[in-house]
This record gives structure tokens, C-alpha cells and sequence, in this order.
């Protein structure tokens, strides 16, 4: 059982009377005791800051008038449904401010309290209720009751008198509730400033600074390394500043790329290192929606990730934070020292858990501490500026210091909610803060008529009807935007903009399914919305739009891949193509099929199924450092092989196989050639003609492309159609056909014509990148995992070590894990996709000694180092 102990002045304030300061400790350094006041939840008092006093000045001014307001006000913070504080001035209640997220304004309730020291400078606002309320209202006890008002006041506190008793009330709907009324015998008080506030709590501070530095000393060799996690808060301002005195001098800051400028500018200026943001924030709230105080996953996208990144180069180490009991009922029972549950490489301590924030300031104060200068701006808590944590007051001010990153999360959480049908409320009184709304704001919906869901989320409203005007757009060419992109660079982040699937995964499962950027998923809406209709089959305008596209995604393919004097025919994937080429070919007994060991099932069962009709398959294994053993391919070729099939890049091991050699070799021969690129034609420039193959096989999936797309390239049209029917004839006879020329004879029935306009466009977009660019890039990504993994005694990588032999897919093993364990285990630590088992390839992996399969990490031209980083970071994390 945890027993959480609280410090004595948690729920305390002292006050001295005497030099009418506040108190950290029970002593003034005048000598007097100081005067208990009780605080109020979660009692973080802290001091009224420039902006702060502004607010408080001008609201009491508009009020009762010019009021004179003490320098030190100390800030309570209290429930609400947004600001709400409890104002503390000569050690008592002086009045509640308050933020309403709903009419956006500020109001501030004058506390009885503070009527000794003001009411001798009021000159507005007093509501006199022997004259100013009806007539018979006015008998007996006041206190509690509300009156009807003879004459208009304003909304809001009022200060009201009966003869020589004053009081407060609420003035709403022309009525007035008294709260009570007594005499008020003025007061006056001294008017120090924070700079006596602190000399009168030197002791204490000293006190609370000796704890803090004793407390980092007692832990600093605990690991190999200690610093700082500096936010650029107050509080880490605090932390770094007792760190430094106990010695620690390293620091870091995790910029999330959402953070106030000027608090990226004073991280700078304190000099700490600054670790570049992880994610796009943006991006991944397109996707996951925005971040809710119940739902932050933005944390361990814009956090966690980079953290883990930083801790596997830092190693093992003691990270001093600036967290506090007072902050979150989550740190309310933080212990001196903590395992970091997200990565076990970092140990936490945290030496002012129990200070307030009032100790916070005082201390830097004292020490004349440069402080992050949104807190005299009026931000209470620094962070990311689109924070679900932020107050919606504190968003008020966002949109006066950054019109812009406002006006962009505001367009982002309109459209949000307008696409599905939720109601302004949910972004003009942040309601988008919370996924389930609490008690809190679910009453604020009640009364304001919001209707709310029995799982506490807001309901959405009926969609509105709307009128649509269809258009028929010319063919438009679709590129990634690559405006930012250095002549000659690469500018991933450019490209992953088209991807926004991409923002909150790392997906290293490319070689299995690639994923298709937004001009591929544009075109394929396009058609079904604009001109869906049949190919080849009639002379509406709509068949001619979509039969000229669906043909000029076959011209853009085939020059993608240099063979445009061949024969381009659209498949539902490789190994349809595989399978057309193996039924289409005529074959004789005695016939014999020459594949290899590192097929990808598609491309060996078909071979084997001609066993029925007397054909046999021959299959030729790997080198050592797994290539192809091209000499024993060359022996195997018989005056009985009719054809050899071979992929250009395996699937498991990524090597790239000779196939212009073994081309060579097989015309030398008469030999067929058939070779399945789907890994290949994502990855490598290919020219079929160059490669000198007969077939040619790849699925448009892996290469950005739709789902259900594939390609058969054939030099010449010589195997046999295999399926007959509509649209691949050109006549047909009471006994007989004639086939139609061209790809047409070999895509019967109704095609994927969406999918196929959609594959033209995948090679427009990749051709705009251009394929020896991507395979560039991609060679360092794969060469720096490599690499990085082989560091790890416990990872087995099984790859080529000659980047000119390989592709970017790297399977490895380790040590003590089944390769499911693996990937599961790293997709729920850190979101990270890789594929493990077989690959659809059993013989070859068997093979290898590997009856489990592999791990295997398959990278794509939308991959990142700091995706590989962390890939390998959290592998050193499973296996440490």
C-alpha cells in the first residue's frame, strides 16, 4: 500500500501580519509567527505576475472605480470550467477571478474580505438598497436573498450598503442576491513588493535549496550519467538551477515542435541542448483527431519517441525533473525517485516534489534566475500551445501573441468538428479538450443545451443538406510537393506530408504493402465521383474519359519501367501475373522450370502445379553471403528448361539478383525469362529492355499504388489469354472469337479501373521523386540499419553486406525472443510496424536455420533516420 506524505504546509499558509508578507515556513525573518491561512485544492498558490495584476487592476477598476491593489496578490487556483483563483491579498480573501470559455470573458467577485482596505477608495459600483431596490423587499434579514432592482445595474459584483452595514452580491437579471452584510472598519496594511517577500523567506529558501541539492547529491551516481529534463518551465528552470549547484551540468530539451518561440528562445539561452521534434503534430491530429486531457497521445508521439532516442545515445541515466505533488492528482504521491515506466535506461528524481509554485518563484527569485517570460505574459503553464492542458483563457492570449498558430489550430478544430457534424461549442469553448467530457462541462453543456452522449461525448448535430456541382477536370499531373527540396536533396519531410497515415506510426512493413500518397487516393475518388463508367465499352463522354485514363495508366507504367515496345497488361497483383504466364504458356511433358531458393511463394507454387501436366522445377540455392549461385543456375539450364523464374530483390534477405547475367545466360540458351520485380520496381530505376527479361511481374500495392493492382510485362504477347470474356475480343462468331489486340485480349470483364488510374498516378509521383534519388536515399537508410543493429550482440542480421546487392528490406533475429514476440512487443512499446514469421518465402527461410521465420524491417522512400534510430533504440531497450 502507498502511503503518500504530505508536507506541513500543503494545505497551509503562513502570513505575517507584521510586514504583511506571505510565508513559506511558519517564521518570519522579522520574528513573528506567521498567521495560518487555509489554502484551497489542489493548493498551489503561486504569485499574481505582470499580466495577472493588469487583468485584476483594470476589472476592479472598471468597477468600483481607481482602487489601489497591493503588489503581492497570491493565485489560488480552484475548480472550474476553466480560470478560476482564488485572490489572496493581506492575507485574506480578496476576491475570485474567473475565465467563462463561453462569453470568452474575464469576471472578478470581490470577496467581503477585501472591504476594510478598499472601500474608502470606491467610487463606482456601490448599490444602495434603501433606495436602489422595489419597495416591501427590504425587511428583516438580508443576507441570502435576492431583490428586484428599482433601477439597471450592471451584471456582475456588486458592493452594496444598507445604512452603515456593507457587503457583496450578484447582480444578474435586473435582481440582486446579498451574500451578508456587517460593519466594515477600515484597514490599511503595509505594500511590499516581491523583493521583501523573498528577504523575509531567506531562511526557508535556504532550507528548501540544502534539502533539494542534498537530495540530487544522494542520487547523481546511481547511473553512469546524470542532467537535467529542462521544458523551460519554472519549475525545470528551478531543477536546473539546484542541479547545477550539486554539480550536474548536462541538461536537455524535447522540442515538440508545437512549443511556444519564446520558450524554444529561452531553453537557447540558457544553453541546453535543444533535441529536434519527432513528429508532426499536425499531421497526426488530421489522423487521430486532437489530443484530449483523457486522450494524450500526442505525448508519446512528440515526447516519449525523442526521449527514447536521446536515452539510447546518453545511455543509463539519473534525470532530474521538475516534477511537483501539486501539479496532477498523478504526481500527488511522487515519490523521491522513480523508474521511468516508459524506458527503463532513465531514472527520476525529483528534488521540489513538494514544493508550490509560490516556493518555485520565491527560490528563483532569490537566486535572480532568468524566467521564461510567458509567465509575466499571462501564461500559467508553459507548454506545447496547443496543449489540451492549456486553459482556454491562456488560449486568449495565444490568439493576441500568435494570431497565426492560433488561426491554424482553430481552422483544424472547425473543419474537425464540421465534418462531423459537432457543435461550434465544441471548438469555441474547448470543449475538443476532453474525449469524455467531465462532470464539469458536461452541466455547461446542460444548461447551454449542448446535448451530450451517455458515454459523456458530445452528440452530433444532424448533417445539413448540400448541393454539389460535378465537373469533369482535365488530367491533372500530381507530384509530391517537393518546393522545399535543395537542388539535388531530398526532403522527406516534404514527401511525408502527402502521407498522413504516416504521422503517429512508424511503418517498416513496406516490403508486404506500401501505402499511397494523396494524389493516388485524389484520382481514384476523382473517378467515382466525377466520370465512373466502363472502359472500352461505349462513346458517352463519361466511358471516353475514363477509357482515355485507364489506357494512359498503361503508356505511363510501361514507360516507367522502359518497355513500351512490349506488351503492359494490369493485374489484380504479382501473382496473378505469375499465375497467367504459367497457364498461358503452352508446356509438354519433359518440360523444366528453373527457379531459386529465395522465391516468394508466388513465384514457386505456380512452377510447381505444372507438375500435373509433366513439367518439372528445378531450385537453385545461395552463396554463403546470400546471393544467387549464378554458376549453378548456368549447369542447371538444360536442353529440356523452357523457362527460368527469378525475382530481382528478394523479399526476406533484400539482395538484389543478377538478372541482366542471367539473362544473358538465358538466351544464350533459347530459355524464357520471367522476372517478378515487385520488390524491385519500388526501389531500383528499371528498364525492362535493359534487363533483356521476356516477363516481367509487379504489384502496384508495393510501389505507392492501389490495393488490387499488379502489372505483367511482356516482351511478346505469346502466352494465351487466361480468362475469356467481354472486352477482349474484337468480334465473336456463331463458332469462334477474334481476340483484341494489345493489353485489352488479357484483362477480360470489367477491370479495377479506379485502381488502374490510381497506379498511373503512384508512377507520376514516384517519377517526380525520381527512382535513382529514391534509391540513393534508401541505400543509406539500409546501410545505417544494418549498421546500427549489428551493434547489438544479441541481433543476427541476415542481409548483404554490399549495398550494390541489396534493397532496402533487412530481416534479422534475436536472441531469446520468437520473431512475433519481436514485433508485437516493439509495435506496443513504440508503435513501430515491422513483419515477422515466413514472408510467404517457408523454403528459404528454413533454409537458414530459421524454422520461427525472421524479423524483418522493410524501408520505403517515406522512412526516416530517426524512424531507423528509434527502431534500433527500442530493440537495445528489449534485449538490454
Amino acid at each position: 500500500m502507498n502511503v503518500t506524505h504530505e508536507p506541513p504546509v500543503k494545505k497551509i499558509l503562513y502570513w505575517c501580519d507584521r510586514c504583511n508578507v506571505p510565508l513559506i515556513g511558519r517564521t518570519c525573518a522579522c520574528g513573528a509567527d506567521g498567521r495560518e491561512i487555509e489554502l484551497l485544492q489542489p493548493y498551489d498558490v503561486r504569485p499574481a505576475l505582470a499580466a495577472d495584476m493588469a487583468l485584476i487592476k483594470n476589472l476592479i477598476r472598471e468597477r468600483f472605480g481607481n482602487v489601489p491593489v497591493q503588489t503581492v496578490l497570491l493565485l489560488n487556483k480552484t475548480g472550474g470550467v476553466d480560470r478560476a483563483d482564488l485572490v489572496i491579498a493581506h492575507g485574506h480573501r480578496f476576491g475570485w477571478l474567473s475565465f467563462d470559455p463561453v462569453t470568452r470573458k474575464y469576471s472578478f467577485d470581490l470577496s467581503p474580505e477585501a472591504l476594510p482596505y478598499i472601500l474608502k477608495h470606491i467610487t463606482t459600483g456601490i448599490l444602495d438598497l434603501e433606495t436602489g431596490i422595489e419597495h416591501g423587499q427590504g425587511q428583516g434579514r438580508m443576507g441570502g436573498k435576492k431583490f428586484r432592482l428599482k433601477t439597471p445595474h450592471p451584471d456582475g459584483t456588486a458592493i452594496v450598503k444598507l445604512k452603515n452595514r456593507f457587503g457583496t452580491g450578484t447582480v444578474r437579471d435586473g435582481q440582486v442576491r446579498v451574500r451578508e452584510l456587517a460593519p466594515v472598519e477600515p484597514r490599511t496594511g503595509k505594500n511590499p513588493d516581491w523583493a521583501q517577500v523573498v528577504q523575509q523567506n531567506r531562511y526557508h529558501l535556504k532550507n528548501l535549496e540544502r534539502n533539494a541539492v542534498r537530495m540530487i547529491r544522494q542520487h547523481v551516481h546511481d547511473r553512469p550519467v546524470c542532467n537535467v529534463s529542462f521544458s523551460g518551465g519554472k519549475d525545470s528552470t528551478a531543477v536546473l538551477t539546484l542541479a547545477k549547484k550539486a554539480g550536474v551540468t548536462d541538461a536537455f530539451f524535447l522540442d515538440t515542435g508545437i512549443e511556444f518561440p519564446e520558450t524554444v528562445a529561452f531553453v537557447r539561452s540558457q544553453g541546453v541542448p535543444v533535441i529536434e521534434k519527432a513528429g508532426d503534430f499536425f499531421a497526426a491530429a488530421e489522423k487521430a483527431g486532437p489530443p484530449g486531457k483523457d486522450n494524450r497521445w500526442c505525448c508519446k508521439l512528440l515526447k516519449l519517441r525523442p526521449l527514447k532516442l536521446h536515452l539510447a545515445e546518453v545511455g543509463p541515466c539519473v534525470t532530474v525533473q521538475g516534477n511537483r505533488w501539486y501539479e496532477s492528482w498523478n504526481r500527488a504521491s511522487l515519490e523521491e525517485t522513480s523508474q521511468n515506466p516508459a524506458n527503463p535506461l532513465q531514472l527520476n528524481i525529483s528534488p521540489i516534489r513538494n514544493w508550490r509554485a509560490l516556493e518555485v518563484f520565491l527560490y528563483l527569485w532569490w537566486q535572480k534566475a532568468e524566467i521564461n517570460p510567458l509567465y509575466e505574459r499571462g501564461i500559467e503553464r508553459i507548454g506545447c500551445y496547443v496543449c489540451p492542458s492549456m486553459l482556454e483563457s491562456e488560449y486568449e492570449d495565444l490568439r493576441a501573441m500568435h494570431p497565426d498558430y492560433a488561426r491554424r489550430w482553430d481552422a483544424f478544430l472547425s473543419a474537425y468538428a464540421k465534418k462531423r457534424g459537432l457543435p461550434d461549442a465544441f471548438h469555441r469553448w474547448g470543449l475538443w479538450r476532453w474525449k469524455a467530457l467531465p462532470p464539469k462541462m458536461r452541466e455547461l453543456c446542460r444548461d447551454r443545451g449542448i446535448p451530450v452522449r451517455d458515454d459523456y461525448t458530445l452528440q452530433a448535430e444532424p448533417p445539413a443538406g448540400r448541393e454539389e456541382t460535378v465537373e469533369i477536370a482535365g488530367e491533372i499531373t500530381m507530384e509530391p510537393d517537393m518546393a522545399a527540396q535543395e537542388p539535388g536533396g531530398y526532403d522527406v519531410d516534404a514527401i511525408r506530408r502527402d502521407f498522413p497515415i504516416l504521422a503517429d506510426i512508424i511503418y517498416l512493413d513496406n516490403a508486404a504493402t506500401s501505402f499511397s500518397p494523396e494524389p493516388v487516393i485524389a484520382a481514384m475518388v476523382e473517378f467515382e465521383h466525377r466520370y465512373r463508367a466502363n472502359v472500352g465499352r461505349g462513346v458517352h463522354r463519361l466511358t471516353s474519359i475514363a477509357s482515355h485514363r485507364y489506357w494512359h495508366a498503361h503508356e505511363k507504367v510501361a514507360e516507367f519501367i522502359g518497355g513500351k515496345n512490349g506488351v503492359t497488361v494490369f493485374t489484380k497483383n504479382t501473382t496473378e501475373s505469375v499465375n497467367m504466364v504459367a497457364q498461358g504458356l503452352v508446356w509438354k511433358t519433359g518440360d523444366r522450370v528453373i527457379t531459386t531458393i529465395l522465391e516468394h511463394h508466388s513465384n514457386l507454387l505456380p512452377w510447381r502445379r505444372l507438375a500435373r501436366q509433366g513439367v518439372a522445377t528445378d531450385s537453385i540455392g545461395i552463396s554463403p553471403d546470400y546471393t544467387l549461385d549464378l554458376a549453378a543456375l548456368e549447369r542447371a539450364i538444360t536442353e529440356s528448361t523452357r523457362l527460368v523464374a527469378v525475382t530481382q530483390a528478394s523479399n526476406v534477405l533484400g539482395v538484389v539478383t543478377p538478372v541482366r547475367e542471367i539473362a544473358r545466360i538465358c538466351h544464350g540458351r533459347g530459355v524464357l525469362l520471367l522476372v517478378d520485380g515487385a520488390q524491385a520496381v519500388p526501389h531500383l530505376p528499371v528498364d525492362v529492355e535493359e534487363l533483356g527479361c521476356d516477363f516481367y511481374c509487379f504489384s502496384g500495392h508495393k510501389m505507392a499504388g492501389p490495393t488490387g493492382t499488379g502489372v505483367l510485362w511482356m516482351k511478346e504477347p505469346c502466352i494465351e489469354p487466361l480468362v475469356l470474356g467481354g472486352g477482349m475480343v474484337e468480334t465473336v462468331t456463331a463458332d469462334g472469337y477474334t481476340p483484341a489486340q494489345g493489353y485489352q485480349q488479357y484483362e477480360a470483364g470489367t477491370p479495377n479501373i479506379a485502381g488502374g488510374i490510381g497506379l498511373g498516378v503512384a508512377v507520376d509521383y514516384l517519377q517526380a521523386i525520381g527512382m535513382d534519388r529514391i534509391h540513393r536515399y534508401e541505400t543509406d537508410l539500409t546501410s545505417r540499419l544494418i549498421e546500427m543493429l549489428s551493434k547489438n550482440d544479441r541481433v543476427r542480421v541476415y542481409a548483404p553486406k554490399d549495398p550494390a546487392h541489396r534493397i532496402g528490406v533487412v530481416s534479422f533475429t534475436v536472441d531469446g525472443f520468437h520473431p512475433h514476440e519481436v514485433a508485437q512487443q516493439i509495435d506496443e512499446a513504440a508503435d513501430i510496424m515491422v513483419r515477422s514469421g515466413h514472408h510467404c518465402c517457408q523454403p528459404l527461410v528454413e533454409s537458414l536455420g530459421l524454422p520461427g521465420g525472421t524479423v524483418r524491417a522493410s524501408l520505403a522512400f517515406y522512412n526516416t533516420r530517426q524512424e531507423i534510430d528509434l527502431l534500433v533504440a527500442t530493440l537495445d531497450e528489449l534485449t538490454r
